[in-house]
């Protein structure tokens, strides 16, 4: 259900709605709703209301990866250049996604130059689709007649859901309940917070909870420097050690810009999903965040990019919808810049 604001975006900026399903966090009842018991103990403490247990699964648990886990990260600390670091982060990162490998979505892919043969395989059960090469060359995909489901995706499951307690307990038990309403959560990702706080002093109140950070990449000359926590999982890092944003725009999920300045000098930090790197560093500017929110303007983005289109390999140029004001997965308000969850009682 789109807001009356998001709907006359759709018509003043021509565009038009998805019919794509989104994966949207919500606020609306949740049935047979999976959920890991130490996250069930937060909701339940901050005040969710459980209406219905469907089934219990008991288990053994133990930090078998732990020795693994550590071993990365105490390297992470040891690292002196940036490959060194991204290396070792991603050491732990791929194993938590071979977890949650899908393997029924693994195909074997069938190259045939027989018209028979190929209509023999589109008659099976297990085809998936085809494509054609050319008169003589076809690929067939077909599932796979058998699948070994081997990949441990309780431990993935569990990690996620881990992270949603470790994030969620920061947020209402810490910051919900050290500001109240002086402090505006813009926007989360799996393992980020941004807020706007009025406060006098946020270093100082940083201070008085320093155990809960990780300030070791400051600049030693501040007064929340401190190595003590340094790469130690589950501490929260400041995004730009200890210099304040001056400006923030969010436009969506995954879009945002923000401004600090950094040496006398003004930094952008910008994201934009779907749109190349090398082109939000390079053509992207804070200043377009704020003309799509402000004005209710688009902003296109070009790229060059190779494709392969039948085994042959392309350049191509592509101009595409970079910067939008709107946004589905958020119920807008009527001054374009509030939003809320889709089921919030306000709605």
């Amino acid at each position: 259900m789109l807001s009356p604001y998001a709907e006359k975006l759709l018509d003043d900026l021509n565009l038009k709605g998805t019919s794509t399903e989104k994966l949207i966090p919500n606020l609306h009842p949740k049935e047979k709703y999976v959920v890991h018991y130490r996250n069930l103990k937060l909701y339940l403490s901050l005040g969710m209301r459980l209406t219905k247990i469907h089934r219990v699964m008991t288990f053994e648990q133990r930090p078998w990866l732990k020795t693994y886990i550590d071993f990365n990260t105490e390297k992470r600390k040891l690292a002196t250049n940036e490959f060194e670091k991204d290396f070792f982060k991603l050491m732990n990162n791929a194993v938590f996604g071979k977890t949650m490998e899908n393997l029924r979505k693994r195909t074997d892919i069938k190259l045939l130059n027989d018209q028979s043969k190929a209509r023999k395989l589109i008659s099976k059960p297990t085809f998936h689709a085809f494509k054609i090469f050319n008169d003589d060359l076809v690929a067939v995909h077909m599932l796979k007649q058998r699948l070994y489901l081997n990949r441990p995706i309780y431990v993935g499951f569990t990690i996620l859901d881990l992270s949603k307690t470790l994030m969620y307990d920061f947020h209402y038990n810490y910051m919900k309940d050290k500001y109240g309403s002086r402090a505006t959560l813009l926007f989360t990702d799996t393992d980020s917070l941004c807020y706007n706080i009025n406060t006098d002093d946020i270093y100082q109140d940083m201070m008085e909870d320093k155990h809960l950070f990780d300030t070791s990449e400051y600049n030693p000359e501040h007064r929340l420097y401190s190595t003590l926590n340094k790469k130690v999982l589950g501490k929260m890092k400041d995004e730009t050690h200890g210099i304040p944003i001056q400006e923030f725009v969010g436009l969506k999920s995954k879009m945002y810009s923000l401004i600090y300045e950094e040496n006398k000098t003004l930094c952008e930090k910008k994201t934009a999903k779907g749109i190349k790197k090398s082109v939000i560093k390079h053509d992207t500017r804070h200043e377009h965040y704020k003309q799509c929110l402000f004005n209710k303007e688009i902003h296109m983005s070009t790229m060059t990019q190779i494709r392969s289109y039948d085994h042959t390999l392309y350049n191509i140029s592509i101009n595409k919808l970079g910067l939008s004001p709107y946004d589905d997965k958020r119920y807008l308000l009527d001054d374009g810049i509030q939003s809320l969850a889709y089921g919030h009682w306000r709605i």
